[in-house]
């Protein structure tokens, strides 16, 4: 009820005031900024948004009392008070955003309580958690900056709710094709992606943890089956978040051309060894914790089949990735299929004239006695070769498995060398021959001669 001189005045005095604490503020900051520049001290890195906040705050002081000193006092009092409005929700959205940023921090930082607790209880790498920290603090982060916005323009008739209506409205007009993008539907598909591959990781680490140990089957085969029901549950998981974007066959048929011509030029030798490591899963022509051999000098255990390679471990404690078509197309020695039995076979040369009969018994005796060999199939020692001085007896034994003969080997030699020696019984030196060679007779001696 006050009159239009009265209001008028009001108005621009509000705008004087608040334009003008505005103004001081930013004084302040400038003459902050100065000082701790005079003193040495590094300025200290300042966002982008934060110099363009600052730069249109002072555009609107400036405005705002140009306004008042031209009559423009409407104007000049829009302006004042957008400015306090903008200000207040920025300083609201920065302090909610530090908030978010610290409850994330404390629940998911490998180095917290909470993070430790959840590396203990579903097995999760440090780096999985900080990856997932940063992505939850980026999404709410740009959910108060919408939420921020949103805000702004409620004064203009444009609040959440008209927002998220034309947000909807405009990206679900928005087709890849057949395919609408609809953000429900987006949201929908990354949330039956994310519980499906939760519920495949728990069921693997429960079969692989609980049910499988208690079965009789050996180590391989478990490791075989929960690879393989990987594969089938990453297929199904993914069948299932297409299903929850209404993804028809027809939409993704040019994906299917696209990836078909990549497979003609770059991707055939990965599709063929996918192919191969899920033939060497079920065919099982190898399987972990085997020792093989490969025609490439490449001599090992398995401790790992992956899609695309196999992980073998060198004597050297080194690891060698083979591509799981080498496993396939080539020949590959299985030092341990079908619980293989190992041999040991050791070559003695001893002189002719040594008793034949007392070395045999002696050495078989050896080979019997050792608690590694076996008593089925039975050792036996052989008179191999009977050579210009020398004759060689082979002696066998066989032992409990392939990686058991190189140590079994080097006992009984140390034992067999002993006895022999305390029995007096030499074994032959390598033979040597030596060449002269004369010079050549002069010709004088050859025709004298």
């Amino acid at each position: 009820g006050t009159s239009l001189p009265a209001s008028v005045a009001t108005r621009g005095l509000f705008a004087l005031v608040i334009s003008g604490l505005i103004g001081l503020a930013l004084l302040r900051l400038r003459r902050a900024r100065r000082a701790a520049a005079a003193e040495g001290a590094e300025p200290e890195h300042r966002p982008l948004w934060i110099g363009l906040l600052g730069a249109a705050a002072a555009l609107g002081v400036a405005v705002s009392w140009l306004g008042v000193a031209t009559g423009f006092i409407a104007l000049a009092f829009f302006v004042a008070v957008q400015m306090l409005w903008v200000g207040v929700i920025v300083a609201t959205v920065y302090l909610l955003i530090q908030l978010l940023t610290d409850l994330i921090d404390t629940l998911l930082l490998p180095h917290g309580r909470s993070g430790r607790r959840l590396q203990a209880t579903f097995e999760l790498a440090p780096h999985t958690l900080e990856q997932t920290a940063v992505l939850l603090t980026g999404i709410g982060r740009v959910g108060l900056v919408l939420l921020a916005l949103a805000t702004v323009l409620t004064p203009f008739g444009a609040g959440p709710k008209d927002l998220l209506a034309s947000a909807e409205q405009t990206l679900g007009s928005v087709k890849l094709g057949e395919l609408a993008i609809n953000p429900g539907t987006i949201f929908g598909g990354v949330l039956v992606l994310v519980v499906g591959m939760f519920v495949l990781r728990m069921l693997k680490r429960w079969l692989a943890e609980q049910l499988l140990p208690k079965s009789t089957m050996e180590k391989g085969m478990q490791d075989s089956i929960v690879t393989l029901l990987g594969y089938v549950g990453g297929l199904l998981v993914a069948v299932l978040t297409l299903a929850a974007l209404h993804v028809d066959l027809k939409s993704i048929t040019w994906i299917v051309s696209a990836l078909s011509v990549g497979i003609g030029f770059g991707l055939q030798a990965i599709v063929q060894n996918f192919i191969s490591g899920l033939i060497l899963l079920v065919e099982r022509p190898v399987k972990v914790g085997d020792w093989v051999s490969l025609s490439s000098d490449v001599e090992g255990d398995i401790r790992r089949i992956n899609v695309r390679a196999t992980e073998i471990q060198m004597g050297d404690r080194s690891t060698v990735i083979v591509p799981n078509s080498q496993l396939i197309t080539q020949n590959v020695r299985n030092v341990t299929l079908a619980n293989a039995q190992g041999r040991v076979q050791i070559k003695l040369p001893m002189p002719l004239d040594t008793d034949a009969g007392k070395v045999r018994e002696l050495v078989l005796g050896i080979l019997r006695a050792h608690h590694g060999t076996l008593a089925a199939p039975a050792p036996y020692v052989q008179l191999e070769s009977v050579a210009t001085g020398v004759m060689t007896f082979n002696c066998v034994a066989y032992v409990s498995g392939p990686r058991e003969a190189g140590s079994v080997k080097s006992e009984l030699l140390f034992e067999i060398l002993e006895r022999l020696r305390r029995e007096r019984l030499p074994m032959t030196s390598p033979q040597s021959m030596l060449v002269r060679t004369l010079p050549p007779l002069p010709e004088d001696d050859e025709h004298t001669g």
